[in-house]
């Protein structure tokens, strides 16, 4: 499974900052206020408005969202747009619309660009990013995050450079580069400890637990979180609480395989997400579940979860969670010999997985996509599949061999530069017993001279005393 990492929590925090502040914020004040109000001061108490009726009413939120980009579009004033643009993007990112909130973010970017760098601009892109993550789309976000990287190094924003550090983190364990991943987390972790962010910093060990996980280094695993959790508890931070319950339900399904802990765990993680209405890290609460209550052979309980966390991925577009159990679906019925409700899973788990360019998905359901429609009769479909698996094969094969040539090449490469570098060592060497040799010449040559000197000052001193004589 795709694990969700305090990339998503960062978000969740930001939601829940807005959520207690539209409870404390008095609705009516505000009213108040914007009727005194005229051109930016206006614009910005409607966007303050808007923040303030998220929890109250979407549909007024998002009505005086909207409202806001029309009045700062009448002011021509760009910033203020783009800023407009940003924070109804925020809107619609905190209720899960995350088509809508990428469009804003996008429109925010475009007034923005060639503008120079600006703490609004590494705000959108920031943004921007964890929205691309969340939709899968890696490549795009690992983009946005390096722009957001450069913009946030010129601000000298020592904060979101850690942020931005601990998310293209994420994209690493995306694409299975876990060595790369945990280097940028504990590069992000040690910003963190100099910024003094004890929070963060936790935050970061809870992701790191991830590829401990990964890596199937469950003890390793359970000693972070054991460390994480209690920092969580003091800053009464659920979000994170949520995911580190999570993991730890994790190491004690799949490592120690004390499902009871498991189960414990991951109720707990449920509480905290529902406690902050995180949505996504209540689906992995559902698929992780899903897969415990499948060991303990209690197949009803598992797919009627599996199918909840499908349904609520769909409702928010949450790509992993889709792709996770379309999976487990196909399978569980593959298994059970239901090969047409199976290929009808594992096909929208394919298509998924192409769509976004997750070939690990894609390679995983295909045996068995291929075995539903052997038994089923679909040979046509069968024979597709078998070429697509071939094809890939070969283009494993073929990157194999490239590679290989590449390693031949650079192998001879090395070999020349090696021979090169002894042959001037041998030149060097020559040239250095020619200077010894020179030298040793022009010192006897000096010896010579100095003797011949001295046997002429003495012979003309014997002359001049036979001359005194």
């Amino acid at each position: 499974m795709r694990r969700l990492f305090i990339i998503l929590v960062f978000i969740v925090l930001s939601f829940s900052v807005y959520g207690r502040q539209a409870e404390t914020r008095k609705i009516d004040s505000l009213q108040e206020v914007m009727a005194k109000q005229e051109g930016i001061e206006k614009v910005e108490t409607m966007m303050e408005y808007s923040r303030a009726l998220a929890e109250v009413s979407f549909d007024d939120c998002i009505h005086w969202g909207e409202k806001a980009i029309v009045e700062a579009t009448q002011l021509q004033n760009d910033e203020l747009v783009a800023k407009a643009f940003w924070k109804i993007g925020l809107r619609y990112l905190n209720h899960y619309e995350f088509d809508l909130a990428y469009d804003n973010f996008c429109q925010a970017m475009e007034i923005l660009e060639g503008r120079g760098d600006s703490e609004l601009l590494m705000d959108v892109l920031n943004y921007k990013g964890r929205v691309e993550l969340l939709m899968g789309e890696m490549d795009a976000a690992q983009s946005t995050f390096d722009m957001d990287m450069k913009v946030s190094e010129n601000l000298g924003d020592e904060a979101n450079c850690a942020d931005v550090i601990n998310n293209l983190a994420y994209i690493f364990f995306n694409q299975d580069d876990l060595d790369k991943s945990l280097d940028y987390f504990k590069d992000a972790r040690h910003r963190y400890i100099q910024l003094g962010d004890t929070l963060s910093t936790a935050q970061c060990d809870n992701n790191i637990s991830n590829i401990y996980v990964q890596r199937q280094q469950y003890d390793q695993a359970r000693a972070v979180l054991v460390k994480a959790i209690p920092i969580f508890a003091h800053y009464g931070d659920e979000a994170s609480l949520a995911h580190a319950y999570q993991n730890l339900g994790t190491v004690y399904a799949s490592g120690h395989v004390d499902l009871d802990s498991a189960m414990y765990y991951l109720h707990k993680s449920i509480v905290c997400a529902e406690n902050v209405g995180d949505q996504l890290t209540l689906i992995e609460d559902e698929l992780e579940l899903a897969g415990v209550l499948k060991l303990l052979n209690r197949d009803g309980e598992a797919i009627s979860l599996f199918q909840s966390a499908l349904h609520s991925s769909e409702v928010v577009g949450y790509t992993s969670g889709m792709l996770d159990a379309y999976k487990n679906l196909g399978i569980y019925y593959n298994e059970k010999g239901d090969f047409t409700t199976s290929a009808i899973y594992l096909r929208r788990c394919m298509d998924l997985a192409n769509a976004k360019g997750n070939i690990l998905y894609a390679n995983v359901v295909r045996p068995y996509l291929i075995a539903d429609y052997a038994s089923l009769g679909q040979l046509m479909d069968m024979k597709k599949e078998l070429g697509l698996m071939i094809d890939n094969y070969k283009g494993i094969i073929n990157e194999n061999n490239a590679l290989d040539e590449e390693l031949t090449k650079l192998r001879e490469h090395t070999e020349g530069l090696l021979e090169q570098y002894d042959s001037q060592n041998r030149q060097i060497e020559t040239l250095q017993t020619q200077r010894d040799q020179y030298r040793l010449a022009l010192c006897g040559l000096l010896a010579i001279t100095v003797f011949v000197l001295a046997v002429l000052i003495a012979y003309k001193i014997v002359r001049k005393n036979r001359a005194k004589m």
